[in-house]
């Protein structure tokens, strides 16, 4: 259901008016369906109050219009270099439960993937490591477990159907201990799926998969070496990656696996490094993130092991944000639409060319 902004809108009063209903009586318990998760991760500018504004419900009626159905936030704590994480309790966070109220009036729904805030302490999340200095460790896992609770005491408050214990935090994942630790708390008050989100290149890394229902990926996988790789050189570049990703989940008795994120900048170098932010406005550079958005969705739906993908990401509002990634430029809108829209056409069984609609 597409709903319109004026509709949207005043549904979206309407729901945020009072307090969210209790846990058990809400969608968290429904199973989830075997239909694929047209997902994006709707990002934000400095804390995420946008996640509670209008902007959000005008981001919503954009992104059901090109087939999205599935929203991913992500709140944030702070991790201080010692290793002490420190956050507000959710339920005192105003924006957060209107966001959910604002995705209920929508009609889609919610993943919810807590991030740590690590700028200034670390270089990015993969190096939160403490060494040999176990004080920090201990500091950081206690910590960190009563922040992901309490998200997870919201999810569940909440109705959201898929919870992320953790984010590519790959230099922590060796205590396998103290992660079965915080997995079985979030287990004693959200009944939803549980996942973990590893990063493409440490998925062997997580010694804890048979602990959580879903394998969740940051799908960033390198494809192509060429300059400029065409469909059928992003089209084989996805062989091994698929093949790695269906031995992890026979590997794990057919465990599902989802992208919690994918995405590629407008780059020359974005089959090379689809993890780089780097941003070119090059004709070439346009052409190829639309024709790798394409054949990422062209591949991946028809995979059985895959349960869906989460693009990275929309920021609701203005455009001055964080550019990189942006799945609101021109190229992406047109990608999404073709294939997950309204209007999308499905192709026959077997064929390997892009979806209607392509500039290819």
């Amino acid at each position: 259901m597409i709903l319109s902004l004026g509709v949207l809108t005043t549904l979206s009063a309407q729901t945020t008016a009072g307090p969210l209903s209790d846990a058990k009586s809400t969608a968290v318990n429904v199973r989830l369906d075997e239909a694929f998760m047209k997902g994006m991760v709707v990002s934000c500018p400095r804390a995420g109050q946008i996640w509670g504004s209008p902007s959000m419900v005008e981001a919503l009626v954009q992104l059901g219009g090109l087939g999205v159905e599935w929203i991913a936030i992500h709140p944030y704590a702070r991790i201080r270099r010692d290793g002490s994480v420190g956050s507000h309790p959710a339920a005192e966070v105003a924006y957060l439960e209107q966001a959910v109220e604002i995705v209920r009036a929508a009609g889609m729904r919610l993943f919810w993937k807590p991030h740590l805030a690590y700028w200034g302490s670390f270089e990015w999340r993969g190096d939160i490591d403490f060494g040999t200095d176990e004080a920090a460790w201990r500091r950081f896992f206690d910590s960190y477990q009563s922040f992901i609770v309490d998200q997870a005491r919201f999810a569940q408050r909440s109705g959201v159907e898929i919870f992320a214990v953790g984010v590519e935090y790959e230099k922590t994942t060796h205590r396998e201990e103290e992660w079965r630790r915080i997995i079985s708390a979030v287990r004693e008050v959200y009944d939803g799926r549980v996942t973990y989100a590893a990063n493409w290149d440490s998925l062997g890394k997580v010694p804890f998969w048979d602990a959580v229902d879903w394998i969740g990926v940051h799908a960033y996988f390198p494809l192509s070496l060429e300059e400029d790789p065409g469909q059928e050189a992003l089209w084989q570049g996805w062989d091994e990656p698929l093949r790695q990703l269906s031995t992890l989940s026979a590997t794990h008795g057919d465990k599902p696996i989802f992208f919690a994120e994918i995405g590629y900048s407008r780059s020359q170098a974005a089959a090379r490094e689809p993890w780089s932010p780097h941003l070119e406005e090059s004709p070439q550079a346009l052409r190829l993130r639309q024709r790798l958005i394409e054949v990422a969705l062209h591949r991946v739906e028809k995979q059985p092991f895959v349960r869906g993908m989460f693009w990275w990401k929309w920021i609701p509002g203005p455009d001055p944000w964080d550019r990189d990634f942006s799945m609101k430029d021109p190229e992406a809108r047109d990608a999404l639409s073709s294939y997950w829209g309204a209007t999308a056409e499905v192709e026959p069984a077997g064929d390997r060319s892009v979806p209607t609609g392509s500039k290819e």
